[in-house]
């Protein structure tokens, strides 16, 4: 399965690509960059990526199905599977690269015995492109090889062997190295193994001093230099390629937010500040070989070493190979994130966004730098032309949790493998200074620090006013609030929330829909929950205008007890107010079909209807998310199934909207349903949780929760 953007707009970017591909030193400069795909790895996920010379073709590494897997890329728009090849008698794959003829690509495996005091050595595998097979392979020397490089001229690989310990048992008794791999391409089997230890006695700021545990490699271009993250010792070692020695190691030293969000209470308030120990993962050269970039995530378990400096900067930075800092966002990447609903407040205690991946390339002779938050699943690009003061150029929404960034500046390409949810992300290079992708029919949803948002489980247009709508967020969010949006050309701006009051309290509910009563006010359904220990009920809720609740409605007894889970998840009314229709997402126990529920508001009495769901996703449940009235007084409803996220982005089918009418059925009778759009088939939805649903005279806006900030919320409009 693939995402493909309209038609129209590939060409749009098609021809901004020619434009940049035909440049000359008077070329037009690239402003940004925008989404042309989205790949589905069938099955599989995807993590480090590599590519060709040519950047025709792409590699990834499938950690959980042990392969290493081919694309096609000559077409990025329409990414065609050329292979996999099998690597499971080694172990598991943890990193690709590929030697500069474009004939191998070199793999480290580590071994995958369980308990960690067992394993052996990793291994470097040697996979001949054209044949897709396994021409060779070279034991290494240490155990649990992670990042992996090869020298611009191919003579070397260099690999960090990180040895990832068990902390009870091997603390400081296997220390991790460098190994530098002098390449045989005739007999690869004969390849050299030279390895380097790391001495971290005596340098200042590293947290375990006899346990260097090295993560990710970099060389710089013109190959003489290889720096290497010692990712939970907080610190980066330099050294020299030509003798294979050590040249200095340093401490990455902290970084310091004004604003920081803290605190795990699903509310994202940046009033804090604090400091934190780097701990780079992924780490970049720039082109000239005098700065290092780091992607500051973060890793060791302790929060803190009894000093209040915290695990992780939050952001990224630049060193010069003296270890100076020439640059730190701060809080600045985090602030964004909020802005644009991707900041997930469960991370806050931890790492909040904990950017993972970061790399270096040259479009059209301007040079930039990629981030990748792991956390928030987003790439950020930034403008390194002032190396002191980069300039962030465009916050891309990914896959869920980028692992590895992939520049093909000669395609003016740049993609991300994204390890949650088994998908490959491709950008291009535009010479436009706005992405040509979000037009009103999908655009940006947007808040700010004072109005941040996440989770929107529902929504409704604002009565009489097509571009402005209310939303509701689940229990992510607390208190419980509605969101005022307005359509703000190629933005969905939050510009205002009230939070819901009980008696003059906070209120907290798991909402998840909100229909404007017609006389006055609104309603809100939250979700129950009857597992033991997290006990709520499902509760319909009538709120006045200022979000003070006047009234809860709760089922029969003898209804509630037959819901577990899964309960109410939409709700609308009649036209004159007079019935709210509530959907319930799965069946009822001993029922083999869902429920629309009725309740009358005058006789405070319940009637339900029957709803029969789709069937041809056997994997995971399917259930009603949504529930609107048509402009024509027939219902609307959201039917998805659970997959995508974290179930994997192959795993979709069932993300469709459905009509329904009421004429002439009786309570307890079955719904014909009509299908209005398989958003799936039609328009490339893979995100799991599709929960929204907004009708205007022109059409239907269909909205995204975006799981408390770990993915995009996205906004879609569907014309009549």
């Amino acid at each position: 399965m693939a995402f493909s953007i309209r038609s129209l707009l590939s060409t749009i970017l098609v021809s901004a690509g020619f434009l940049l591909s035909t440049s000359s030193a008077n070329a037009l400069p690239v402003r940004s960059f925008t989404p042309i795909n989205r790949y589905v790895v069938d099955g599989a996920v995807a993590e480090i990526i590599a590519a060709t010379p040519d950047g025709m073709t792409v590699v990834y590494t499938n950690a959980d199905d042990e392969n290493i897997g081919l694309l096609d890329i000559s077409k990025p728009t329409k990414p065609q599977v050329i292979g996999t090849v099998d690597v499971s008698a080694f172990g598991e794959p943890t990193s690709v690269a590929i030697t500069p003829n474009g004939q191998y690509a070199l793999v480290s495996v580590l071994d995958k015995t369980k308990k960690i005091a067992n394993q052996k050595p990793g291994t470097l595998v040697f996979i001949n492109l054209q044949t897709k097979s396994i021409v060779g392979q070279v034991q290494l020397a240490g155990i649990g090889p992670d990042s992996l490089a090869i020298t611009p001229d191919g003579s070397k690989a260099i690999i960090a062997i990180e040895d990832e310990e068990d902390e009870d048992n091997l603390p400081g008794s296997r220390p991790g190295s460098v190994n530098f791999i002098t390449l045989n391409y005739s007999n690869p089997n004969l390849s050299k193994v030279n390895n380097v230890a790391l001495d971290l006695e005596g340098i200042d700021g590293v947290n375990y001093q006899k346990d260097p545990q090295p993560e990710f490699v970099a060389i710089t271009k013109d190959g003489k230099t290889a720096a290497i993250s010692i990712q939970e010792n907080n610190a980066i070692a330099i050294l020299d390629i030509a003798s294979e020695k050590v040249i200095r190691i340093f401490s990455a030293g902290t970084s310091k937010h004004e604003r920081a969000d803290l605190k795990k209470d699903k509310k994202i308030s940046f009033t804090q500040s604090f400091e934190g120990r780097r701990e780079p993962d992924a780490i970049a050269f720039t082109a000239d070989g005098k700065y290092i970039i780091t992607a500051n995530e973060g890793d060791t378990k302790k929060k803190t070493f009894g000093d209040g400096i915290y695990s992780g900067g939050r952001g990224w930075s630049i060193f010069d190979l003296e270890g100076n800092v020439v640059y730190d966002s701060g809080s600045s990447l985090e602030e964004e994130a909020v802005i644009r609903g991707h900041y997930p407040d469960g991370r806050s205690k931890k790492r909040g966004i904990e950017v993972e991946g970061v790399a270096v390339a040259s479009f059209n002779n301007q040079e930039f730098a990629f981030v990748a938050s792991e956390r928030g699943s987003f790439l950020a690009v930034y403008d390194l032309s002032n190396i002191e003061n980069p300039q962030l150029v465009s916050f891309l929404p990914t896959g869920m949790a980028p692992e590895g960034i992939l520049p093909i500046p000669q395609r003016n390409l740049v993609l991300t493998a994204n390890e949650k949810d088994g998908t490959i992300d491709t950008f291009r290079s535009s010479i436009f200074g706005f992405n040509p992708f979000k037009t009103n029919g999908e655009p940006d949803v947007v808040g700010t620090l004072e109005n941040p948002y996440a989770a929107l489980s529902g929504w409704t247009q604002v009565p009489g006013n097509p571009n402005k709508f209310y939303a509701v967020p689940d229990n992510a969010v607390a208190p419980s609030k509605i969101f005022s949006l307005e359509l703000q050309g190629q933005k969905l701006v939050v510009t205002n929330s009230i939070e819901l009051s009980k008696n003059g309290k906070a209120a907290k509910y798991d909402l998840e829909g909100i229909t404007v009563a017609p006389n006055g006010g609104f309603w809100v359904v939250s979700e129950g929950d009857n597992r033991k220990g997290k006990e709520r009920p499902n509760v319909l809720v009538k709120l006045n205008n200022q979000g003070e609740v006047e009234q809860e409605v709760f089922l029969p007894k003898d209804a509630a007890s037959k819901i577990k889970r899964f309960g109410f998840e939409g709700v609308t009314t009649s036209a004159d107010g007079s019935k709210v229709y509530v959907a319930i997402q799965r069946e009822f126990k001993g029922e083999d079909k869902v429920r629309i529920a009725e309740y009358n508001v005058a006789s405070k009495t319940w009637n339900y209807y029957f709803y029969s769901l789709d069937t041809d996703n056997k994997k995971g449940w399917v259930g009603n998310s949504e529930i609107a009235r048509d402009i024509d007084g027939s219902f609307l409803v959201i039917e998805r199934d659970n997959q995508g996220g974290k179930k994997g982005a192959s795993n979709v089918i069932i993300k469709r909207i459905y009509r329904f009418s009421l004429d002439g059925v009786r309570p307890g009778e079955t719904v014909k349903k009509q299908l209005v759009a398989d958003l799936t088939k039609d328009y490339d939805w893979y995100e799991e949780k599709v929960e929204g649903l907004a009708v205007t005279n022109n059409g239907y806006w269909i909205i995204s929760d975006n799981d408390g900030g770990t993915i995009s919320t996205r906004a879609l409009f569907i014309g009549r």
